[in-house]
């Protein structure tokens, strides 16, 4: 607001001048207070608005750390929860590899007992051959034998025939 320069009369200054120099003071002053009543109110908004959006900014913040403790957590049982599958894997493994080398072992150790039984049951029966071939050829001996026995008891059997007669 400017200071009013007002023209000097008789007795001092131009009473019009001064009544219509505070009539624009005072609607300055209106206007002036006005502005500042809006500015005011606009700043109390604003800081409403700088509350609200710092308490926001304080719930975003706590959501971000919820969210990272969240992601760290979530991080730490994934590597947990791969490291467990791994060693489960790995025991598995482990626990298949050893089963199937048992049920190889066993399976040699009942293949090697069959085939010395196979063995065993070849010898006897080679054994039992032999001795049948020893007993067939004992046999036919003995009916070589008998054929002749039975010519000579035919032969004597003519003979008396022939003696009977």
């Amino acid at each position: 607001m400017e200071a009013p320069d007002f023209k000097r009369v008789f007795r001092g200054y131009d009473s019009d001048e001064v009544d219509q120099a505070w009539a624009e003071n005072e609607r300055q002053l209106s206007e002036a207070n006005a502005v500042n009543k809006e500015l005011r109110l606009q700043i109390n908004s604003l800081r409403e608005q700088n509350l609200e959006w710092g308490n926001r900014l304080k719930d975003y913040e706590q959501i971000e750390k919820d969210l990272r403790d969240a992601l760290v957590s979530a991080q730490r049982i994934a590597k947990q929860v791969k490291e467990d599958a791994a060693k489960q894997a790995e025991e598995l493994l482990q626990s298949t590899r050893n089963e199937s080398e048992t049920i190889l072992k066993e399976t040699t150790r009942l293949k090697e007992a069959e085939e010395m039984e196979t063995e065993t049951l070849l010898i006897e029966k080679r054994k039992e051959i032999v001795q049948l071939e020893a007993q067939i050829q004992e046999l036919t001996e003995q009916k070589a034998e008998l054929q002749t026995i039975v010519e000579q008891a035919v032969q004597y059997l003519d003979m008396i025939k022939d003696l009977i007669k």
